[in-house]
């Protein structure tokens, strides 16, 4: 995490008076309004998918999370997102009147890695229980490509509306820790609950109801295969 060292002293200077007589900003806070604006990028990348048919139903059973022993597992997707959030924050300080303000520089990566596609070894690969689980399987992966971008927006939109354009401001000392406060208590939980969406998603794609229908398709060529196996 990068954190900014630069630390502008601005000396305030008496308020100016329009011609109507009502006082404008200060001069210190003018600059800081048109200085020290938030810069806020939002990047993504996914690295596509890998299709695995050497593993067996009942390690693919021990690796799932919430099977339970007596299931058989008949594919499997395997996703991991890493989520990087660096920040800068350079000053702009008023002597004379003890205040700060901050640039918030804010960069978010959103990287979600290779996907390892599983449809297990004991469908081989020419089958209709092959073709019929690896299709399931794919639509996880369409889920994961198609919400990517729409976490993304979500994100800018989210640190468009926090900052609205405006720096931060804070007693001397204070806006750097302010900004660093802000990406852990609201930025790094919002990104979060974004990808448990993501995950709830996933698993409801999982339903009973679904896994009668593929165990049972191919004209049983399903449950038999993983019989044959037992």
């Amino acid at each position: 995490m990068k954190r900014a060292t630069t630390l502008l002293l601005f000396a305030i200077l008496p308020l100016l008076h329009g011609a109507a007589g009502a006082a404008e900003l200060p001069v210190w806070q003018t600059q800081c309004e048109k200085a020290m604006k938030p810069e806020l990028v939002v990047d993504t990348r996914q690295d596509g998918y890998q299709v695995d048919n050497t593993v067996s139903s009942k390690v693919l059973n021990n690796r799932a999370e919430q099977a339970t022993i007596s299931q058989r597992i008949l594919g499997m997707t395997q996703f991991e997102s890493r989520v990087e959030v660096s920040f800068d924050a350079p000053v702009l300080a008023d002597a004379q009147g003890g205040r700060e303000c901050v640039a918030p520089r804010i960069a978010v990566a959103l990287h979600f890695m290779p996907m390892k596609v599983y449809v297990a070894r004991e469908f081989p690969a020419s089958s209709c229980s092959f073709r019929t689980v690896l299709a399931h399987e794919m639509r996880h992966v369409a889920i994961y490509h198609d919400q990517l971008p729409k976490i993304a927006l979500t994100v800018r939109q989210a640190l468009a509306a926090h900052y609205a354009d405006a720096p931060l401001y804070a007693d001397i000392g204070h806006g750097q820790a302010l900004l660093e406060n802000q990406i852990d208590t609201w930025l790094r939980p919002m990104i979060q609950a974004e990808l448990t969406k993501l995950k709830l998603a996933q698993a409801a794609m999982d339903s009973d109801e679904e896994t009668y229908l593929l165990s049972s398709a191919c004209h049983g060529e399903v449950a038999h295969g993983l019989a044959t196996q037992m």
